[in-house]
């Protein structure tokens, strides 16, 4: 259970504003054990819970700063909800992880501004969080080296300057950061951006994580609690792809602005731990390749051939991309399998400007093109599923476009 529950619950921002007042966070009914008992419903073994987000609030009683629970209202300031989540897993028998956004608005830990002060107040909140509350499982990582925001990179914040902190007080916390990136160089468990066109690809052998969320957002926003939320049978399907491609399966579900799980929440995850059997964990990892690493592409032409290789599109990085030739009227890719793979479903990050305008997937059967799905504006988190097919081939032909056509990222699935 990834649970994002922060300032921007209560502002309804993704991103919320850095300097909102303290007081504006009320969790005037908070209930972590309900929290709790909820994951444990599902069949979940493990939550990951947003201790501080890119608005840099602070959800414990932070020594290095006061925009945190500790400036909240009289009757709010002295909960330590990072301690009442903690707590509250454990006495359920659930696994505990932490969310820290490293970008921190508030403080301005950004790009282009990271100096000795910033690290060491980085480092003093990692500290924090993980002398306080006892064993944590995993710290996951956001806003270092990321694809958006102002976060840090890594040249100005090497990898292992924060990795390296961690473990010198929790030698067994793995460090799981949200790269954008399939790299374990800057990451313990590569972490695939479910929302922003990255899935697990059908030979991965990363450690791994994918977070897709169960509500429309990361945050709760008024009108969730009378949702149709993520169907269960959808939820079990990607639950079974993710575990049986060495990756862990990590379910948002976000409170609401009292602190609570909505009905249809609890609901929802009640009804998959009715259905779902997990298989028991790996007792090892197969040796780590790069992902794709069977599969030929060519593409109807390249924006410049010299620097922009059509493989960018398979890489699992949000950082590179393939961009069609200004000129190509009619731009396509064609994957090529190397052999025989049945899909039933796709994931696609089509660049951020909406250059697609309309799409068709096919793949080829018994030397015929077939078409599988076809789209409108390609978006940065497409996605859709097909009846299944097993073909060498695949292509996607754009069929309007508006600027020069771009794909960041294309992976073919079997749900």
């Amino acid at each position: 259970m990834f649970i994002h529950y922060n300032m921007g619950t209560y502002h309804a921002e993704q991103w919320a504003y850095p300097f909102h007042d303290p007081k504006d966070f009320q969790p005037s009914e908070l209930d972590c054990s309900q929290w709790a008992k909820t994951a444990k419903a599902a069949g979940m073994k493990y939550g990951v819970f947003t201790t501080k987000h890119h608005d840099g609030f602070s959800l414990w009683d932070t020594k290095v700063s006061n925009y945190d629970i500790a400036s909240a209202k009289e009757e709010y300031k002295n909960i330590d909800i990072v301690k009442e989540y903690v707590n509250a897993f454990r006495k359920e028998g659930l696994a505990v992880g932490l969310y820290f956004s490293v970008w921190d608005r508030h403080h301005g830990v950004e790009h282009g501004n990271i100096n000795k002060e910033n690290i060491e107040f980085t480092k003093a909140q990692l500290t924090e969080l993980l002398t306080n509350y006892g064993k944590i499982n995993c710290i996951v990582i956001d806003g270092w080296g990321s694809r958006w925001g102002k976060g840090p990179d890594f040249k100005e914040l090497p990898y292992a300057v924060l990795a390296d902190h961690i473990h010198s007080i929790q030698p067994n916390c793995l460090v799981i950061n949200h790269s954008c990136r399939a790299d374990l160089a800057y990451t313990q468990v590569v972490h695939y951006e479910a929302t922003h066109g990255q899935h697990i690809p059908y030979d991965n052998t990363f450690p791994s994580q994918q977070g897709p969320v169960l509500q429309p957002t990361w945050f709760w926003e008024k009108g969730y609690e009378k949702l149709d939320l993520k169907p269960v049978d959808e939820i079990i399907d990607e639950l079974q792809y993710t575990n049986q491609h060495y990756s862990n399966y990590l379910l948002n579900a976000a409170p609401n602005n009292k602190g609570l799980m909505d009905d249809n929440v609890v609901k929802r995850l009640q009804e998959v731990g009715k259905k779902v059997m997990l298989s028991k964990p790996y007792k090892r990892l197969p040796k780590v390749e790069n992902p794709h690493k069977n599969v030929a592409v060519k593409t109807s032409s390249n924006l410049i051939p010299s620097e922009i290789k059509n493989r960018n599109l398979l890489d699992l990085n949000l950082f590179t991309a393939w961009q069609a030739h200004k000129d190509d009227a009619s731009p396509w890719i064609e994957l090529d399998f190397g052999k025989q793979e049945s899909f039933n479903y796709f994931s696609m990050h089509a660049g951020y400007k909406k250059t697609i305008q309309k799409y068709v997937i096919e793949a080829l059967v018994k030397n015929k093109w077939i078409t599988l799905y076809e789209g409108g504006i390609g978006t940065f988190h497409e996605k859709g599923a097909f009846k299944e097919v097993s073909a060498r081939k695949y292509r996607l032909r754009v069929l309007e476009k508006k600027g020069i056509p771009e794909i960041v990222e294309l992976t073919f699935a079997k749900h």
